[in-house]
């Protein structure tokens, strides 16, 4: 069993609280959304999980096949896609994938090929990414996170950039790539919380 616990986490930037005494726990099998109004502390928060920030006050615990994991190491087991983790563009999409691969491992399956295909980008591996458009950057650092073979998915306002067959990409993907793992969104965007098994309301007046 996989499982995250956030014990009263608050953050503080200079004097204002950004997050203050949130409490949560969140385990495999569910979609978790993270709503609130801009400026609640959504990014924040996702920060915090994943371990990309530390909380000023309060603690995370990670818990992965019932095993608590050190703080230090829960990078491995957690995959994040959010407007603060770019793509490199000068790299081609085949050298990002192979960059990818030595930090998060995809999923035994997936190939460069098979990558190429799931992301409907066949015969373009040698692209550079800053020529490719925002909503296929978006895509490709979605499928990034999803495909990876990690415990923890991480995303930040998923389907933004995205048209809607590139949402009906995601929303296919998600289901089929969110099995035993734990899965949290922070977004404001209705489309991505309909995704989701229960909205927790951050920072509610």
């Amino acid at each position: 069993m996989n499982s995250i616990t956030a014990s009263n986490i608050s953050k503080r930037y200079g004097f204002q609280w950004i997050i203050k005494d949130f409490n949560a726990v969140f385990s495999q099998g569910k979609v978790y959304g993270i709503a609130g109004k801009n400026g609640s502390g959504k990014s924040t928060l996702i920060k915090i999980l994943s371990g990309y920030l530390t909380p000023s006050k309060g603690n995370i615990s990670y818990h992965i096949s019932d095993k608590e994991i050190v703080k230090d190491q829960a990078y491995v087991h957690i995959a994040l896609a959010a407007p603060y983790t770019d793509l490199i563009n000068e790299y081609t999409l085949k050298e990002m994938f192979l960059f990818h691969q030595k930090f998060k491992p995809l999923k035994e399956s997936f190939s460069l090929a098979r990558f190429e295909e799931e992301i409907q980008l066949s015969g373009q591996k040698d692209k550079l990414l800053g020529h490719f458009s925002s909503g296929m950057k978006q895509k490709i650092q979605l499928a990034l996170s999803v495909f990876s073979d990690t415990s923890v998915l991480l995303l930040d306002e998923p389907t933004s950039y995205l048209d809607a067959s590139a949402k009906k990409w995601f929303l296919e993907n998600l289901a089929k790539n969110k099995t035993d793992r734990i899965v949290i969104i922070a977004s404001n965007d209705q489309y991505d919380l309909n995704l989701c098994d229960e909205i927790i309301e951050i920072n509610k007046e």
